[in-house]
């Protein structure tokens, strides 16, 4: 609310602090190019309240990062740069502010791939369409990303090519929560069998920082650097 960003910082103020300036984050793995128009709109706001408390801010730090590409395509960094500068002139005229720009997961997510293998492909019952594939990663060895289904990875296996049909995507704790896609079934081949070697795509961001130690007894998800 930036109502009440102005309150607190005149509240720091009058506790004898020096507020310099904000940050905003517009959302995790944000794609729309025009979310930060709207939150610098915002952020040039309180910048103007604030000097008609006598509070002169210079800073503005904008979180959130650049996205990464998983399943679909993201428009290119120069993209959101061209447009942050175009929206800080907009709003701040050529009284610009110190600026910090967060590259967030846009900057290593294509960088990581992860191997996990297949290690169970069942049905819960005879009626039921979907395929249920388990794999030895899950949401608590590194796909915590995948809660809500809000991240879709892209997925390689070595039937890359054949019939696929629609599976629900789980992980190998006893966990309840430990599926992965299943509102949304993942199309993965027809042929895909237990054993199989699969590729997570663009895993460079939010994957091993989020492995738990040891749960249900598995190992962290280990990290090669190459």
């Amino acid at each position: 609310d930036p109502e009440m960003a102005v309150d607190v910082l005149d509240h720091a103020k009058r506790l004898g602090l020096e507020p310099v300036g904000i940050s905003f984050h517009v959302g995790s793995q944000q794609r729309k190019v025009k979310s930060w128009d709207r939150a610098l709109a915002m952020a040039s706001q309180v910048f103007r309240d604030c000097a008609e408390r006598g509070i002169n801010l210079t800073l503005v730090n904008m979180g959130g990062g650049f996205p990464t590409k998983y399943l679909k395509d993201v428009p290119p960094v120069v993209q959101y740069g061209r447009a942050i500068f175009r929206a800080l002139r907009k709003h701040f005229g050529n009284q610009i502010p110190e600026t910090i720009i967060e590259p967030g997961r846009g900057m290593v997510g294509n960088a990581g791939i992860i191997e996990t293998e297949v290690v169970l492909i069942s049905k819960k019952s005879d009626e039921e369409e979907n395929r249920w594939v388990y794999l030895d990663i899950g949401k608590f060895g590194g796909l915590a990303e995948t809660m809500d289904e809000s991240i879709r990875y892209a997925i390689r296996t070595p039937h890359d090519g054949a019939e696929v049909a629609p599976c629900v995507l789980a992980g190998p704790t006893c966990d309840s929560a430990d599926v992965l896609y299943e509102k949304v079934p993942y199309p993965l081949p027809v042929t895909l069998e237990i054993g199989d070697k699969l590729l997570i795509e663009g895993t460079g961001a939010y994957t091993s920082t989020y492995s738990s130690v040891a749960f249900n007894g598995i190992p962290p998800l280990k990290t090669y650097h190459i």
